[in-house]
């Protein structure tokens, strides 16, 4: 089949649950939250709709003890935060931060299954995790904020 000369390769769209290298490598280098980018106008809800990951990680009440402290970091997603933007900027940044963990590389994690829409790793009895795990990389991130995420391998 022949393609005209003129024609310019499209880019592949991203399959759900990848995170491209320089979106990880953004990640790497935060050190606080940073919110919604210019023009980016949607609610919480919205971006909670949209992430499979941050919807999983919602429903899922296995990890009741790293809330706190999760909010510590990103800020409240919730309604108990009474500002519609700030709640979009804290749930922007928990997704960004819950897709780069699902996109570590499990070769080098217990219990963990990259790039699978979920935060791998937390024990049934919400008050543990697996020791190295996409669970237990979430909790030294909500104790000890993004560096914490600086030197994993993706």
């Amino acid at each position: 089949m022949h393609m005209p000369a003129s024609t310019t390769p499209r880019q592949l769209p991203v399959p759900p649950h990848y995170m491209r290298a320089a979106e990880q490598q953004q990640v790497r280098e935060m050190t606080g939250p940073m919110g919604r980018p210019a023009g980016d106008h949607r609610s919480a809800d919205r971006i909670i709709e949209q992430s499979p990951v941050m919807q999983h990680f919602l429903d899922n009440r296995d990890h009741d003890h790293v809330l706190d402290e999760l909010k510590m970091q990103v800020g409240d997603w919730t309604t108990a935060n009474p500002e519609p933007a700030a709640r979009a900027n804290a749930a922007y940044d928990l997704d960004k931060v819950l897709r780069f963990l699902d996109n570590l590389d499990d070769r080098h994690l217990n219990a963990s299954h990259s790039r699978n829409g979920q935060i791998d790793g937390f024990c049934c009895n919400s008050h543990s995790t697996h020791d190295n795990s996409e669970a237990s990389q979430l909790q030294a991130f909500s104790r000890k904020g993004y560096a914490a995420l600086r030197h994993l391998r993706t």
